[in-house]
C-alpha cells in the first residue's frame, strides 16, 4: 500500500469524510464506476429536504458508497436503497438530529440475500460479512452526511447507540411465514429493501418455552417495558427479529396476523403507573388518547408491529427492534432484478 493512498484516507478524516472509521478515498473512477452502477448521471438531484436547503445528488451517494466499502454490483440495490433514504416520509434529517440517537435500520428480504451473500444466520443482527456492513454502513453515511445539511445542523443523540455505525438485517431466503417485505406491500417473490429509524435491539431469552403463546408472552414483555419510547405518542413500531427456534413455536402456533393481535393484547402497561413514573405527563396532550383506569400498548395500530425470521438456530433468543417515537412511516421499495 502506497503512502499517498494512506495519506488520502487521512486527508477523508481531515476533510470529515468518515464516520470514524477509515474510508476507501473517493477517487474519480471508483465514483464513475459506482454512478455507472447506479444508473444516474452524476449532478442529478435524487433527493431533497426543503426545510433546511439540503440537496442530495447522486454523485454525493456515489461517493458514500465507495467510501463505504460498496461493491458495483450492488448497485441496484444501492439505489432503491438511496430512494428510500431521501423519501421524506423517512425524515432523514430528523433522524440525524433527534435526541433520540436512533439509526437507519435497514431490512433486506428476497432473493438478493442469496445473490449478495448477504450473513442471515449467526450474528444476524451484527454479521462481519461484506454485504450487510458496508450497505449498513452506506447507509448511517448517508444520514450523517446529508441529515445535518453540510453540517448546519448537529446532533443531539442523548446515548445513541451501536447502530449508527451500521444496522442491517438480512431476512432467511426461505421463511416459515410470508416475507418481512410483504408487510409493507410487495408481493412475496421479489427482494425489497427497507428503512426505518430504530432504536438498538433488546435481546429476549426464553429457552424453556415450550409454546409459541409462551414465547410471544416474553417478547410482549420486552416490548412493553415501562421506559420503551412509544408509550406516549405511539407514533412508532416495533421489529420481532424471530430466530429459528423462537420462529418454529410461534409459527405452528399462530398467523402472523394472530401473533400481532397477541402482542398488542399483552404487550401492555397501565396508564396509570405510567403517569407515576412520569413516563407520560399527569396532563397529556388530548389527541393522544390517554385514558386513566385503562392498559395502554406502545403502538395504535397491529401493523405496526412486524416480524423477521433471521439469525442462526441452537439458542433460542430472539430480539424486538423499537422504531423512532418520531419516525410514523417506514419506507420500502423494490429491487429491480437484471
Amino acid at each position: 500500500m502506497s503512502d499517498g493512498y494512506l495519506q488520502d484516507v487521512e486527508n477523508c478524516f481531515a476533510a470529515g469524510w468518515s464516520d470514524g472509521l477509515p474510508v476507501i478515498p473517493p477517487y474519480g473512477s471508483l465514483v464513475e464506476a459506482m454512478l455507472a452502477a447506479l444508473g444516474w448521471e452524476a449532478t442529478e438531484v435524487v433527493g431533497a429536504i426543503p426545510s433546511q436547503s439540503i440537496e442530495i445528488r447522486a454523485e454525493q451517494l456515489a461517493a458514500t458508497a465507495v467510501m463505504a466499502g460498496c461493491e458495483t454490483r450492488y448497485g441496484p440495490l444501492l439505489r432503491a436503497l438511496s430512494e428510500a433514504l431521501v423519501d421524506p416520509r423517512f425524515n432523514l434529517s430528523g433522524v440525524e438530529v433527534t435526541t433520540g440517537g436512533v439509526a437507519a435500520l435497514v431490512i433486506v428480504g428476497g432473493p438478493i440475500v442469496k445473490e449478495l451473500g448477504f450473513a442471515h444466520e449467526a450474528n444476524a443482527l451484527g454479521a462481519n460479512a461484506r454485504p450487510n456492513a458496508t450497505i449498513g454502513r452506506f447507509a448511517q453515511m448517508v444520514r450523517l452526511f446529508c441529515g445535518r445539511g453540510g453540517g448546519a445542523l448537529q446532533p443531539h443523540g442523548t446515548v445513541g447507540h451501536p447502530g449508527r455505525i451500521g444496522f442491517l438485517i438480512a431476512e432467511h431466503p426461505e421463511t416459515l411465514w410470508p416475507s418481512f417485505h410483504t408487510q409493507l406491500g410487495h408481493a412475496p417473490g421479489v427482494s425489497a429493501i427497507s428503512v426505518m429509524a430504530a432504536e438498538g435491539p433488546n435481546s429476549v431469552n426464553n429457552h424453556f418455552a415450550s409454546t409459541g403463546a409462551a414465547v410471544l408472552e416474553t417478547i410482549a414483555d420486552c416490548i412493553a417495558h415501562s421506559g420503551t419510547t412509544n408509550f406516549y405518542y405511539r407514533h412508532g413500531a416495533y421489529v420481532v427479529a424471530l430466530a429459528p427456534d423462537h420462529a418454529e413455536l410461534v409459527t405452528s402456533d399462530f398467523s402472523r396476523d394472530d401473533a400481532r393481535a397477541f402482542l398488542m393484547e399483552k404487550a401492555v402497561r397501565a396508564t396509570d403507573e405510567l403517569v407515576r413514573l412520569g413516563r407520560i405527563p399527569e396532563v397529556p396532550r388530548a389527541d393522544l388518547d390517554v385514558v386513566a383506569g385503562t392498559m395502554r400498548v406502545p403502538v395504535r395500530d397491529p401493523g405496526r408491529i412486524h416480524f423477521i425470521e433471521t439469525g442462526a438456530p441452537g439458542g433460542k433468543f430472539s430480539a424486538v427492534v423499537p422504531a423512532w417515537a418520531g419516525s410514523r412511516h417506514d419506507v420500502s421499495r423494490e429491487i429491480p432484478t437484471s
